[in-house]
Parts: C-alpha cells; sequence; structure tokens
C-alpha cells in the first residue's frame, strides 16, 4: 500500500506534533515536513514531496488564506489542501473553499473522519465536514429563504446531497455512513424530487450555486 505524504502546517507545535503522530501510527500516511507558518511551508513544498497539505488558518506572518492564495501564483500543480480550523464559521470555510482548499474540518474532528477526508482529496474529491455544512450555507451567495427547495432537505439528505454533487457514488455514501446501498438510493430519489433536479450533474450544478461544493 502506497503512503500517503503529508506536509502539516500550524503555529502550535504541541498540536502539530501529535497531530503528525496520530496520522503516522494509522500506517498509511507519513509526514515529509512540517510548518509553522505559510512561509515555512511554502519553503518546504521547494523540498519535499506531498500528497495532501494539512492547514491551519490562524498562523502569524502568512496565514492559511493567504498562503493558498499564494500557491496559487507561485507553482503549477500543487498538492490538494485539507483545511483543519478551530473555527468552523460558515464564513471561513466559504474563504477557505474560496482560496483553494479541497476540504475543510473542524479541529474536533475525530482522527477516523480526518482519515477519511485526507483519502477522499487525494482521491480527487473535496471533502466538507457535515458539522459546518448548515453554516456554509448560510454564507452562501446564493440568498436562502424559506421558500427555497434546499432547505426542505432533512440534514441526512442534505449531507448525501452535497457527496453525490461532488461525485461520490451510492456505494462510496453508503460504506461512508454506515448505511445500505439501497438507503442510499432512496435518499437520491427524495433528494431529485425535492429539489426538482433530473440527475445528478444537476445536483452538481444545484451544489456548486451554494458554494457547497468547488467547480
Amino acid at each position: 500500500m502506497l503512503m500517503i505524504r503529508l506536509i502539516v502546517a500550524d503555529d502550535h507545535v504541541v498540536m502539530r506534533e501529535a497531530l503528525s503522530e496520530l496520522l503516522e501510527s494509522r500506517g498509511r500516511f507519513q509526514v515529509v515536513a512540517q510548518a509553522s507558518d505559510g512561509r515555512e511551508l511554502l519553503e518546504q513544498l521547494k523540498e519535499k514531496n506531498a500528497d495532501v497539505i494539512i492547514l491551519d488558518l490562524l498562523m502569524p506572518g502568512l496565514d492559511g488564506i493567504q498562503t493558498m492564495t499564494r500557491l496559487a501564483e507561485e507553482r503549477g500543480k500543487v498538492p490538494p489542501v485539507l483545511v483543519l480550523s478551530a473555527d468552523k464559521a460558515g464564513s471561513i470555510a466559504k474563504r477557505a473553499l474560496e482560496a483553494g482548499a479541497k476540504g475543510f474540518l473542524p479541529k474536533e474532528a475525530t482522527l477516523e473522519e480526518l482519515e477519511f477526508a485526507i483519502q477522499s482529496v487525494v482521491s480527487g474529491k473535496n471533502y466538507i465536514s457535515p458539522s459546518i455544512t448548515a453554516e456554509l450555507m448560510a454564507e452562501a451567495n446564493k440568498p436562502i429563504d424559506e421558500e427555497d427547495p434546499v432547505n426542505k432537505l432533512t440534514n441526512r439528505e442534505l449531507e448525501i446531497f452535497i457527496k453525490l454533487a461532488d461525485g461520490w457514488n451510492n456505494r462510496e455514501i453508503a460504506n461512508h455512513l454506515g448505511i445500505s446501498v439501497r438507503t442510499v438510493d432512496t435518499h437520491r430519489t427524495n433528494i431529485l424530487r425535492k429539489l426538482g433536479c433530473k440527475n445528478n450533474s444537476e445536483l452538481t450544478k444545484r451544489a456548486i450555486a451554494y458554494n457547497l461544493i468547488r467547480p
């Protein structure tokens, strides 16, 4: 099994080192570098090859948002960025996604969710923790009101909607949520009906309109 190479950037030394140790203990991750701020991360990327960057937002000097902007400007192909932030406000998550993050997790996320998020972004998917979905929708560019059909979705339907829109298939969703494929298919049918969509492509367009996923 190929190891997933990580760079962990966080200005809190204890947090950074503990997280690195925990991830390496899982047996499938290798932390190739650590950084205490954005400038150090940019320097590390000149010397180290990584598959994923785990990035804190609130760092001194060059913060997480500025770092992602600099990455987009200075480098062609960059590793996907997974933000791990103490602030899970929708406005913060929205800024991070707009700056180029492929995933967003609050720091209180479980190690299992973090591991799954890393694997998701490595495979080219976005990952937004369900714990911040409601906050993120509240910050979406498109106004949301009580008449909007998205607001008629249950919490589980909303979670599945985002994953379907981001390219997950029914079996992947079922395995992640611990439910049957048939249950996922039932939810999908209800989601399509409530949103007035015909297929997953239309779900993707709707999710992009709400800034729930990146184009």
